[in-house]
């Protein structure tokens, strides 16, 4: 009998460790459990049944062994700590915290993203058409957990993985015909897809491919949300910056922005054609071209029919061929300009005429302000504001430090520059000046806003990761342009700091660094653990 109920015995632990084998290949690997699975788990709690029952008496005189109590009080320990850690780890998944450390903040949503979420008030759809990705190295893992970051912070959104070949019903279900496509959905009909592809874009300055999830998916949302959409027009036809040139000298980022927040963006050529009843805004980018009397009289019936109008006026420093009288348009409403160009050593980058203004409290700016984020404005005129035929009132955007002036002179070396009190204008220099004006009959008011650069909004110095002016392609040159659009347009909550674009960086080791730390992984620190063991022991018994 003591024979049978020893096999019985060993029967049971081959049962237990055919179980162990059969949760890892028949239910970890499948990631769902198989019939193989059950008819394993069946037969061990039948054998461990037959067991408990047929061998009980040694059973309870085992289990009053001392060492077993030992061991039972060390098991309990811990299960007790893996308690604990279950337990901070649904916290954790509840009340999640996070630090992160990366240098532009790759990993946490920015400030436009939580305004426009917070603006979500029914349910939002999200169907991303690929089981969710498991390589950190992937765009896909970067957007599986910005999608995870929109769920905590809003909860009417729901993100729904589909694997294309477990469910091909669901597939044609939402239409969608590319693996790694996602679809949202808000409200019955309303609907935005975005590809693989979309994801990523390449850097210019390192060729890094850059992710760009989070813009692609605040712009979907912004199209899903927004009933309408702002007309943008930039004028054409007296040299100004073309939003169709892709080169360093274009505007053709500004574009890819404005489209990305739901405006649409035109050309207007006043010469040629009446200004449409549809502009919400026109933007005057860097004329160096006379603008004719016909012209400006447009102008100025737009804007005292409450239109809205941007300009950006470079220094005469900074363009050949600089013939513009757009100062006289200018001075009406009351914003006076000289040719001159800005000097600020106190706040500059590389030269003293890249200037890193200072924000005041004006909406443009205030949270750029708060949050830190810089500017840089390149051979910048000054921007005053004085009398004007419309009784405007008029705020600095931003402006220079104190040691900053405005100076006429032409001087070539800058380093001999030095301030002129009878021709020079004291600082701190007002570099960008907006003015509203109230219309009889209408309910808002115009506005306009002057800077006395354009060449922050280029492409070669807009973007830091797409510019090719890097030590003075700020963040902020984006966010300062983009909120001037939204204060004219009055859409207030599209003031904000924007996502950046983060570099999806890959860690390449040569086969010696490999095999190093797979060999110290597997090997030296298992050992190690293993003498101090074995040191310990042997103090312990001495």
């Amino acid at each position: 009998m003591s024979n049978k109920k020893f096999n019985l015995r060993i029967l049971t632990i081959a049962s237990w460790v055919l179980l162990f084998f059969a949760w890892i290949f028949f239910y970890a690997v499948t990631q769902r459990p198989t019939t193989v699975f059950w008819v394993v788990l069946a037969v061990s709690a039948v054998i461990t049944i037959i067991t408990l029952i047929v061998d009980r008496k040694y059973i309870m005189s085992f289990l009053k062994m001392r060492f077993v109590h030992k061991a039972f009080f060390g098991i309990l320990s811990l299960v007790i700590v893996l308690a604990i850690l279950v337990g901070l780890y649904i916290i954790s998944i509840n009340f999640p915290i996070r630090f992160d450390m990366t240098q532009n903040k790759s990993y946490t949503v920015s400030q436009q993203t939580t305004d426009v979420l917070s603006r979500i008030d029914s349910p939002l759809s999200i169907v991303v058409l690929r089981a969710p990705s498991t390589d950190p190295t992937s765009p896909d893992w970067r957007a599986d957990l910005l999608l995870e970051q929109y769920k905590r912070i809003n909860k009417h959104i729901s993100v729904e993985y589909i694997n294309p070949i477990e469910k091909p019903s669901a597939k044609s279900k939402y239409q969608m015909t590319q693996v790694g496509e996602i679809v949202f959905t808000y409200g019955q009909s309303k609907q935005v897809r975005i590809y693989r592809k979309d994801l990523t874009t390449q850097s210019k300055v390192t060729s890094d491919p850059l992710f760009v999830g989070e813009e692609k998916f605040t712009q979907a949302i912004y199209t899903l949300l927004d009933n309408e959409s702002y007309v943008i027009y930039f004028t054409v036809g007296h040299g100004e910056r073309q939003i169709q040139d892709r080169g360093g000298e274009g505007l053709s980022y500004v574009k890819t922005y404005l489209e990305n927040e739901n405006y649409k963006v035109r050309e207007l050529n006043i010469i040629l054609e009446n200004i449409p009843t549809d502009a919400a805004l026109i933007v005057i980018a860097a004329p160096v071209e006379t603008f004719s009397d016909f012209e400006i009289e447009k102008l100025n019936n737009y804007v005292k029919t409450g239109g809205k109008l941007l300009v950006l006026y470079d220094s005469f420093m900074d363009r050949s061929r600089f013939n513009s009288n757009l100062g006289g348009f200018l001075s009406d409403w009351g914003f006076k300009t000289k040719n001159d160009y800005i000097i600020d050593t106190a706040s500059s980058v590389v030269i003293p005429v890249n200037i890193v203004p200072q924000y005041t409290s004006h909406p443009i700016t205030q949270t750029l302000k708060e949050g830190n984020v810089f500017a840089c404005l390149v051979v910048a005129r000054s921007i005053l504001s004085g009398e004007n035929k419309y009784n405007g009132s008029f705020e600095n955007i931003i402006t220079t430090t104190p040691q900053g002036y405005g100076k006429e002179e032409a001087t070539f070396d800058l380093s001999r520059a030095r301030f002129n009190p009878r021709t020079d204008i004291p600082g701190p220099v007002p570099l960008a000046i907006s003015g509203t004006y109230e219309i009889e009959g209408r309910k808002e008011p115009a506005r306009i806003v002057v800077f006395g650069d354009a060449t922050f909004a280029l492409n070669a110095y807009i973007n830091p990761e797409q510019g090719q002016s890097v030590d003075i392609a700020f963040a902020g040159n984006k966010d300062l342009f983009m909120n001037s659009v939204a204060y004219l347009l009055e859409a207030r909550q599209k003031i904000t700091i924007r996502p950046k674009e983060a570099s999806i960086k890959n860690l390449t080791l040569t086969t010696t660094q490999t095999n190093f730390i797979r060999y110290v992984a597997q090997i030296g620190l298992p050992c190690l653990f293993g003498i101090l063991g074995i040191l310990i022991w042997f103090l312990r018994r001495r």
